[in-house]
């Protein structure tokens, strides 16, 4: 008898630590993990540098950012410079490699991928709903021997993400998302993350591997710079007039 009430009481008490997480709870502890919502929010700007590793190739990259969705990136690919850029309106590249060194503009699906990178710069989990965005808890789920959290993230333009939580670190491991290309079919994109490190006060990923379908690239990042100083016109396209983000000019 006195066993019976003992394991009755270890049930009682127990049992609001081995309820189910809400996806609310999974999101505080995530934000949380990453240094808190006051810190990621005071990240602003960031300046990036490091390697882009694809096959035999290696390409040293400079990537700056600005909240909520302007992003800029410098690569060096055998020797020849090249830069995309997203000015809030526009996407625009230089890529002497096409056969000109004249920035362009650039449209298309590729242009919508650099518009997503941009945007993810501002940390999606916080205030989502109000960003126009949709998460749901899809379960739990066994990621190489670690459990994870899988929660499906639709953005406000309808682009699905998935991510992959630790469950005890409460740290994004992964992401999966589809892309499609410019003749229509549709490619999976896997994205390992991990070299967790601590910059202002926010845990960010210092390597990234890339897995689409058959092919791999990856990412290293020497350094991230936090806050930096950006010139009012730093992401336009040379030669044009600078305009308002569209999110801007419509208030």
């Amino acid at each position: 008898m006195k066993t019976f009430f003992i394991i009755i009481l270890t049930i009682v008490f127990l049992s609001p630590l081995l309820q189910p997480q809400s996806l609310d709870e999974i999101i505080k502890n995530n934000l949380e993990a990453k240094g808190g919502v006051e810190k990621i929010n005071a990240f602003k700007t960031g300046k990036m540098t490091g390697k882009m590793m694809m096959q035999t190739f290696e390409l040293p990259y400079t990537m700056w950012f600005k909240k909520p969705n302007l992003v800029k990136m410098e690569m060096v690919f055998q020797g020849v410079n090249m830069m995309m850029a997203y000015d809030g309106n526009i996407v625009w590249q230089i890529s002497p490699l096409t056969g000109s060194t004249d920035p362009r503009e650039m449209t298309g699906d590729q242009a919508e991928q650099v518009k997503d990178s941009g945007d993810m710069m501002d940390e999606p989990f916080i205030d989502y709903e109000k960003k126009g965005h949709k998460i749901e808890l899809i379960g739990k789920e066994d990621m190489e021997g670690t459990e994870v959290f899988k929660l499906k993230l639709t953005r406000k333009n309808g682009r699905e993400i998935y991510y992959f939580i630790d469950a005890e670190a409460f740290i994004e491991l992964k992401t999966s998302t589809t892309r499609k290309m410019q003749d229509g079919t549709e490619i999976k994109i896997d994205t390992i993350l991990g070299d967790y490190k601590p910059v202002a006060g926010v845990m960010m990923p210092h390597s990234l591997s890339f897995i689409m379908n058959q092919q791999s690239m990856s990412m290293t990042l020497d350094a991230i710079e936090p806050n930096v100083e950006l010139a009012e016109d730093f992401f336009s396209m040379p030669g044009k007039k600078s305009e308002p983000p569209a999110e801007e000019a419509k208030k």
